[in-house]
């Protein structure tokens, strides 16, 4: 057994005790861990300096003993050093112009979604095209075919994902490359539209870029706001897009092993969107979240409740 392999059998070990409510025998296992001078096999450390596997442990235990101090302390931290990233979001005088007058230009009315891999569609693709009809919205989905003829594939970092499996990574890749070509609003597939009788200019400026706040703070290195990269509203050619496919080779690179939200999602857009201005979209946006694989009468009913109390246009729901 290496070393990577017994590390993970004790960590494994310490998630049993803490399922088991054993909570002080886990977080003896997880210290020993934490001290082991060899412990950097399990993968990129975080700001705590701990491996992001046994970070993550940590944190579980204290959701799982319901210590919101510690949990909310683990949450924050659950980034990379800040220093690894800060690099791409740093810009010139000239490219803040850029920004800022990228900042004036209006977004087109498309929505795009991508959708690879061999699973069905989900339900809000076909619900999303609609609303897009509608209110006289281009609507895009993009499938692998789709992204080979534009050459989207042949990027190497979105390369890497597909052959790795990791499809949520090769999305991320996919998104920015199509709104830096395209413009317009880019949406995952798992937001369901909550109202048929409103878009999204109702709601937003459609200038510049606007994206969503996730609501977790992190350490980002610009402050606690990381920004989501689920829903991004932008006129082509924005230059954090450009900036961002650059970074994306450096970052996995400096980031080895780290999970797409670090080296391909909501941080590394949040360190690079930080760098220029960028319009938080209101909370209201979102009116609501449904857990993962409700039934779709749970998700119709939500939006009839938004249609009637005036709510927001997002719903979160992951069918698959």
């Amino acid at each position: 057994m290496t070393k990577r392999e017994s590390l993970k059998a004790r960590l494994r070990q310490a998630e049993a005790l803490r399922e088991e409510g054993c909570f002080d025998a886990a977080l003896a296992i997880l210290d020993a861990i934490a001290a082991d001078p060899e412990n950097g096999v399990l993968g990129p450390a975080t700001v705590l300096g701990l491996p992001r596997p046994l970070h993550s442990a940590f944190l579980k235990v204290a959701k799982r003993r319901g210590d919101p101090i510690a949990r909310i302390g683990y949450q924050y931290t659950l980034v990379p050093p800040p220093g690894l990233l800060a690099p791409f979001g740093r810009f010139s005088a000239a490219e803040r112009r850029a920004i800022a007058d990228a900042g004036r230009k209006p977004v087109p009315h498309v929505l795009h979604q991508v959708w690879i891999g061999t699973a069905a569609l989900p339900e809000a693709t076909a619900a999303w095209a609609d609303h897009a009809a509608r209110h006289g919205y281009e609507y895009r989905l993009w499938r692998e075919a789709d992204l080979g003829a534009l050459g989207i594939d042949g990027h190497p970092v979105f390369r890497t994902m597909l052959a790795t499996g990791d499809l949520p990574g090769a999305v991320d890749v996919a998104r920015y490359l199509i709104l830096q070509r395209f413009g317009g609003i880019y949406l995952d597939c798992d937001w369901y539209p909550a109202r048929r009788d409103v878009a999204f200019d109702a709601v937003l400026p459609l200038t510049g870029l606007s994206v969503l706040a996730e609501d977790i703070p992190r350490d980002t290195g610009s402050g606690s706001l990381l920004l989501a990269n689920s829903f991004i509203a932008a006129p082509a050619g924005h230059p954090v897009f450009g900036r961002i496919l650059e970074a994306l080779p450096q970052a996995a690179a400096a980031l080895p092993g780290a999970p797409a939200w670090w080296s391909t999602g909501p941080l590394l857009f949040t360190v690079v969107c930080r760098g220029g201005a960028v319009t938080i979209a209101d909370a209201a946006l979102v009116a609501g979240t449904l857990p993962r694989r409700a039934p779709i009468e749970d998700v119709l009913a939500l939006c009839d409740e938004a249609e009637r109390e005036d709510g927001g246009l997002l719903v979160a729901w992951k069918p698959w």
